[in-house]
C-alpha cells in the first residue's frame, strides 16, 4: 500500500496507458493503468443502428453498443445512445470528429468527447488531483474530502530556473552561456554542455516544482532552440519521466477577451513534475501557490495545467464534475440557441446593469455600500440556469424574472446553483478566517482570492456563445434581478436618511443627510430587504469622483478618497495603469499622499498647494536629468499587427523600429519604450524601445512634462486645474531634451 498526493496525471499515448505521479514521503512514484474513455452519439434509432454497423468495419473502433443514459439537464429521462470504445486513448478524437463529419455536424449530437483525461480518468477512479489517497497496487482508496475547508497542503519541494540577465530579451542566435538553478549556476565551455549541466542539476535536486519568469514565453522557447540548434534537444528533459523532452505541448496564439486582445504563449510543461511561470499565470499572480492548488482540487484540473487555464475554464470544469457525477452525458458542442425576441424584448433584455452617475467633486463623510459577489448570489437565490429557465414542468411558476417575465423553475435546483452554493459558501468563510487574528492571514486571503476571480467569471460565461452550460436568457435575467435590487437598495438608504452619491451594479456610495441607523445597521437593512448579503467596505473622510475625459460627466470607476483606516483608495487614474511610467505614476501617488494628509474636506483642499509644488519639483528633475531612464518606459499592450495602424502612433513607431530588427510583436504581447522625439517623422528617432536602452540616451522633456500635468489633472481637475494651467507652471524652462547617465534596469 502507498500513500501519497496525487500530483500529476497524463496519458502516454504510446504505451495507450495513463500515468499517475504521487508525492510519498519515500519520494514520487509513478504508476501505470490501463483506461477506456468512451464517447456517445444521439440520434434517431434509424440512424444509430446504420452508424453502428458503419463504425464496426472501422480499425480504431474497439467496440459499440446501444445503450441507455441521460444526457438531458434537469430530467432523469434516459435516451437511447451509441456508446463507441476507441482501441487507443489517441483515437477518441479522430473518431467522434470522423462521426461528427458523417452526421454533417447536425444528424449527431456526441456527448464526452473533449473531457481532459487526466481529469476524466481521475472522476472515473473518484479520485481528484492534489487529494490525499493510498494506492493498492489496482486501485486508489480515497482519504480526503475534496470540498474539505481544512485539508494538508502538499509538501512541494521547488526551485527556480533562470537565465542570468544580461539581456532583457535574448535572441535564438546568441548561444547560451548559463543557466541558474536557484543559486547554482550552469556554465560550462560549451553551449552543449551547458544545457546539459542544468539538466543534470534539475535531475540531482530532484525538485516537484520548477518556477520560472516568463517560461512559456521565453526561458523555455529559448533553451529549447539552442538544444535544437546544439542536436541533444531529445536529452535536455526536465521532467521525471524519460520521454519528456522539452518542447511546446501547445503552440502561442491571440484571442479576444472581454473587449480587449490577449496573448497566451505556447505551454512548455513537464512529466512527473510541474513547470509553473509565474508571470504567465493569472491565477499564480492573483492567488499565490496556495490559491492554485486550491483551485485545482476543486476543478480537478492539474496544477501546472490549470496555472495555465483561466478561473472561466476552471468554473466550466466544475460544472462538468458536477453533472458527471450526477450522471449525465456532458455535450461536446453547444445546440441551445437563443429564444426569439422581438425587437422591443431585445431592448428590454439587453441592458446590463444599472448605473448612477456620480456627482463630480469632493464629498465628505462617505460610506461605501458594496453586495457580497452579487451576480452569483442572484444564481444561488433566484435558481437560475439554463434547465430552469423557462422550464416546461412549472410554466405557471411565481418566480419571474422582472421586467423580462421568464419564468423559473421551482421543483428542482439547477446545476448552476448547485455548483455555485459551496463556492460562495467557501469564499465567505475564507474571507472571515483572513480578518479573525487567529487564522492566516495570508493563506486564507489568497485562497478567498482565488474563489472571488471563479465567481466573477461564472456569470460572464452564462452569456458567453462556447459555454457548454451558458445560455443568454440567464445572462440577461441575472442582470434584470441586479437592476431590481440596486433599485431597492437605493429606496432602503433613502428612507433611511441618506444621500446616494454614485451606485454601479452592485456598489452603492452614501453619505448621511439625517441618519436613522448605523451605516452597518444599514447594510443589514437592504440586505434583508434584497435577500443578498451586503457589506460596507468602508468609510471616506473625503472621496473625490472624477469626471468623463470625453463628456465631462460622473465617470463611473473613476475616483480616489481616504479612508478612516487611513488608507487612500484609487480607482482608474494613472497610478491605477499598469502602462504609466514609474515616474509618472510615483509622483501623481506622491501627491495623494500629500492630500491624504488632509482628513477633512477643508484640509484636503488646503493641501493642494503642497501637492501641486510636488508636481512643480518633479517637472524641473525632469528638466535636470535627474530621472533614471527606466523609471520614464511606457508598456503597451498591442491589439493589432503593426501593417493595421493607421494612425502614426508612439506604440507604431516602437512597432516599426522593432520590426526593422527582426523582431516580431504579436497581438496580445506587450511593447516598452521611451519617447525621444515625439514629432518627428522618423520612426527611428521618435521612440527608444527598451531592448535598444544600454547607453546614454535623450528624452523629450516637453513631452513628459506634459504627461506630468496630465496625471495632475486627473486628480485636481475638479477644483479648476487644467492640463494647461499645470503645463503652464511646468514649463519654465525651454530645455526639449536632457542626457541621462542612468541604464535601463
Amino acid at each position: 500500500m502507498q500513500r501519497g498526493t496525487i500530483f500529476d496525471v497524463y496519458a502516454d499515448q504510446k504505451r495507450n496507458v495513463m500515468v499517475t505521479w504521487l508525492l510519498t514521503k519515500r519520494g514520487p512514484v509513478r504508476l501505470e493503468d490501463t483506461y477506456t474513455p468512451r464517447f456517445y452519439v444521439h440520434a434517431s434509432s434509424e440512424h444509430l443502428y446504420k452508424l453502428a454497423s458503419d463504425l464496426q468495419d472501422i480499425p480504431q473502433v474497439a467496440m459499440v453498443n446501444l445503450t441507455q443514459c441521460k444526457f438531458q439537464l434537469g430530467s432523469d429521462k434516459t435516451s437511447l445512445v451509441l456508446e463507441v470504445t476507441p482501441k487507443h486513448l489517441k483515437d477518441l478524437m479522430h473518431l467522434a470528429s470522423l462521426v461528427d463529419l458523417w452526421g454533417h455536424s447536425q444528424q449527431y449530437q456526441l456527448y464526452n468527447v473533449d473531457l481532459r483525461l487526466p481529469t476524466r480518468y481521475l472522476h472515473s477512479k473518484d479520485v481528484f488531483c492534489n487529494a490525499s489517497v493510498n494506492w493498492d497496487g489496482t486501485q486508489f482508496i480515497l482519504d480526503d474530502d475534496q470540498w474539505a475547508i481544512d485539508y494538508e497542503f502538499p509538501p512541494f519541494t521547488s526551485v527556480h530556473l533562470a537565465i542570468p540577465e544580461k539581456k532583457r530579451f535574448p535572441s535564438f542566435q546568441d548561444p547560451l552561456t548559463a543557466l541558474t538553478v536557484d543559486d547554482a549556476v550552469c556554465a560550462e565551455e560549451t553551449e552543449e554542455d551547458t544545457l546539459l549541466a542544468a539538466v543534470h542539476e534539475i535531475h540531482r535536486r530532484d525538485p516537484d516544482i520548477i518556477f520560472t519568469t516568463n517560461g512559456d514565453s521565453v526561458l523555455f522557447p529559448y533553451v529549447y532552440h539552442r538544444a535544437r540548434h546544439c542536436g541533444i534537444s531529445e536529452e535536455v528533459n526536465f521532467g521525471r519521466d524519460d520521454t519528456s523532452a522539452l518542447r511546446p505541448v501547445k503552440q502561442a496564439f491571440s484571442y479576444f477577451s472581454y473587449g480587449r486582445i490577449a496573448y497566451r504563449p505556447g505551454f512548455y510543461t513537464l512529466k512527473g513534475r510541474a513547470h509553473l511561470d509565474t508571470h504567465g499565470s493569472f491565477l499564480f499572480g492573483e492567488s499565490g501557490l496556495k490559491g492554485l492548488v486550491e483551485i485545482s482540487r476543486c476543478s480537478n484540473i492539474p496544477l501546472q495545467l490549470q496555472s495555465r487555464l483561466g478561473p472561466g475554464t476552471a468554473i466550466s470544469q466544475i460544472q462538468v464534475n458536477t453533472a458527471m457525477s450526477k450522471g449525465y452525458l456532458i455535450p461536446w458542442k453547444k445546440n441551445l440557441p437563443e429564444t426569439w425576441k422581438t425587437a422591443y424584448q431585445l431592448l428590454l433584455a439587453d441592458r446590463g446593469g444599472l448605473v448612477l452617475s456620480p456627482r463630480v467633486g469632493l464629498h465628505e463623510d462617505v460610506i461605501e455600500l458594496d453586495y457580497a459577489s452579487l451576480y452569483p448570489s442572484i444564481m444561488v437565490q433566484y435558481n437560475i440556469s439554463p434547465e430552469t429557465m423557462l422550464c416546461d414542468c412549472c410554466p405557471g411558476s411565481p418566480l419571474q424574472v422582472p421586467q423580462l417575465g421568464y419564468h423559473l423553475c421551482i421543483r428542482q435546483q439547477g446545476l448552476l446553483p448547485e455548483v455555485l452554493k459551496p463556492i460562495l459558501d467557501r469564499r465567505f468563510c475564507f474571507k472571515a478566517r483572513a480578518k479573525h487574528p487567529t487564522y492566516d492571514h495570508e493563506l486564507y486571503k489568497e485562497l478567498q482570492q482565488a474563489w472571488k476571480w471563479i465567481l466573477i467569471v461564472c456569470f460572464g460565461y452564462t452569456g458567453y456563445k462556447n459555454a457548454r452550460y451558458g445560455r443568454i436568457e440567464c445572462h440577461e435575467s441575472i442582470t434584470a434581478f441586479a437592476r431590481d435590487i440596486l433599485l431597492k437598495a437605493v429606496h432602503v438608504a433613502e428612507k433611511a436618511g441618506y444621500h446616494v452619491l454614485h451606485g454601479i451594479v452592485d456598489s452603492l456610495w452614501v453619505t448621511a443627510t439625517t441618519p436613522q441607523i448605523s451605516a452597518y445597521k444599514l447594510s443589514r437593512l437592504i440586505a434583508n430587504a434584497t435577500a443578498i448579503r451586503m457589506d460596507v467596505e468602508g468609510h471616506y473622510h473625503w472621496i473625490v469622483f472624477l469626471p468623463s475625459k470625453q463628456t465631462g460627466v460622473g465617470a463611473l470607476t473613476r475616483y480616489y478618497g481616504l479612508l478612516d483606516t487611513g488608507e487612500m483608495k484609487i480607482r482608474g487614474i494613472e497610478a491605477r495603469q499598469r502602462n504609466t511610467p514609474k515616474f509618472l505614476r510615483e509622483t501623481q501617488q506622491q501627491m495623494l499622499q500629500i492630500l491624504a494628509k488632509g482628513t477633512t474636506a477643508d484640509a484636503m483642499k488646503a493641501r493642494i498647494p503642497d501637492a501641486l509644488d510636488m508636481m512643480i519639483a518633479a517637472g524641473k528633475q525632469l528638466e535636470d536629468g535627474l530621472i533614471p531612464l527606466h523609471e520614464l518606459i511606457y508598456t503597451a499592450q498591442i491589439s493589432r499587427d503593426v501593417t493595421e495602424y493607421k494612425v502614426n502612433t508612439l506604440t507604431k513607431a516602437a512597432l516599426l523600429k522593432l520590426q526593422d530588427r527582426g523582431i516580431r510583436i504579436e497581438p496580445g504581447q506587450s511593447i516598452q519604450y521611451a519617447v525621444h522625439k515625439e514629432h518627428t517623422t522618423d520612426h527611428n528617432q521618435r521612440v527608444w524601445v527598451a531592448e535598444e536602452l544600454d547607453t546614454k540616451e535623450a528624452i523629450d522633456v516637453s513631452f513628459y512634462q506634459r504627461q506630468l500635468a496630465q496625471c495632475a489633472e486627473s486628480i485636481l481637475v475638479p477644483f479648476g486645474y487644467t492640463k494647461e494651467r499645470l503645463e503652464t507652471m511646468l514649463t519654465t524652462h525651454n530645455q526639449q531634451e536632457v542626457t541621462h547617465a542612468s541604464l535601463l534596469s
